[in-house]
């Protein structure tokens, strides 16, 4: 018995252990200094430290990937808690059987790295062994859900519908910059879905004046990875689909209908180009409280329907429909004496911008650009 309780003992000093050991260098990983360098296509290259972690202690952190520590399911992994803030992705079998000895896993997954981001779901680490990949990735706060869920699933008390336009301007705005800095830095999604956005469970919070993390990107590159399609010369092509899903996605957002194989677009896009926009809008959200609002929902409707609408060479890139998005964001603002989900009237919600990953000079300059595109 005594010799039990030693073991124990020891073994959770050492699961303890190695949650400072990873937590220390989560933490070193994001305040290191990146460099950066443009490239001729004028992708931005990053080289940034993955740590690899040995495989016994991730099986300790995750008490030997018990049933009990899974947090979620997917086609490629299965998702177990690890640390405060960190999640272990372990691949599937059938997977690893088609990379025997492991050869590509560590530099694909290197490929995926980049510099840290608020609406990213980042890659903070990797392990393996024997039969064994496992990506350890930051872990969404506690109580998050994914789009999909809160769009299309059963809410609990817990998980307040995605109702308000002011919530869902949020979360469209944030997937909308987390894609574009992937794309800033050489890579694409490959799988942009509402099951791939995370949303922060506190966003919903009325006390939350700008929830500018309350959408996370999460699952992205993995493709290139598990698909055996690492052809940089796609990587242009690749980013193009990304903006088209997005904009399937943001078709989701504002109807509360699934994408249902584009079957979505073809019922939303005529009402969008016929000017009637306010029709496809999802009455769970409940009608524009004014004008402002309703113009507001028209002008994201537009730039789906430039992201979906378009073929491939006329769509906007990310960080174009980023800077729209994050307009409308902006003009959903709170202010003192508003009721929830009211657009400020001044400047009719129009030239505020929200951080915009390019200049605002610019940025307005892009967005005006982005809405004349053709139809």
């Amino acid at each position: 018995m005594h010799g039990t309780v030693v073991h124990h003992a020891v073994v959770s000093v050492v699961a303890a252990a190695f949650v400072a050991l990873v937590v220390a260098l989560f933490l070193l990983w994001r305040k290191k200094h990146i460099g950066a360098t443009s490239g001729a296509d004028g992708l931005v290259s990053s080289q940034v430290p993955l740590p690899v972690l040995p495989l016994a202690d991730v099986e300790r952190a995750t008490d030997g990937f018990h049933s009990s520590r899974v947090i979620g399911q997917g086609r490629h992994f299965t998702v177990y808690a690890a640390t405060p803030g960190l999640a272990a992705k372990r691949m599937r079998p059938h997977l690893i059987l088609g990379d025997p000895g492991g050869r590509r896993f560590p530099p694909a997954v290197r490929s995926l790295t980049v510099p840290p981001h608020p609406n990213l779901a980042a890659l903070v680490g990797l392990s393996e062994g024997p039969g064994e990949r496992v990506l350890l990735v930051e872990r969404a706060p506690v109580g998050s859900v994914s789009l999909e869920a809160l769009l299309h699933g059963a809410c609990t008390q817990d998980q307040p519908p995605l109702l308000t336009w002011r919530l869902r301007a949020a979360v469209a705005a944030g997937a909308a910059r987390g894609l574009a800095h992937l794309h800033g830095h050489g890579i694409a999604h490959g799988r942009v879905r509402p099951c791939n956005v995370l949303v922060d469970a506190d966003a919903a919070s009325p006390s939350r004046r700008r929830p500018r993390q309350a959408a996370r990107v999460s699952d992205y590159g993995l493709s290139v990875f598990l698909d055996h399609d690492d052809d940089p010369d796609l990587l242009d092509v690749r980013a193009e689909n990304d903006v088209y899903m997005f904009g399937a996605l943001l078709l989701e957002v504002m109807t509360g209908r699934r994408w249902d194989g584009g079957r979505l677009a073809d019922w939303a896009l005529p009402r969008i180009r016929g000017g009637a926009a306010e029709e496809i809008l999802d009455s769970r959200a409940g009608a524009p409280t004014d004008k402002a609002e309703s113009r507001l929902l028209a002008r994201t409707a537009r730039v789906a329907l430039a992201c979906v609408g378009n073929d491939r060479r006329s769509r906007p890139g990310m960080p174009e429909v980023s800077a729209i998005l994050n307009d409308v964001e902006a003009a959903y603002r709170p202010y003192d004496g508003a009721r929830e989900g009211k657009v400020e009237e001044e400047d009719d919600g129009e030239g505020r911008l929200s951080g915009c990953l390019l200049g605002p000079g610019r940025s307005v300059q892009k967005a005006q650009s982005l809405l004349g595109l053709p139809v």
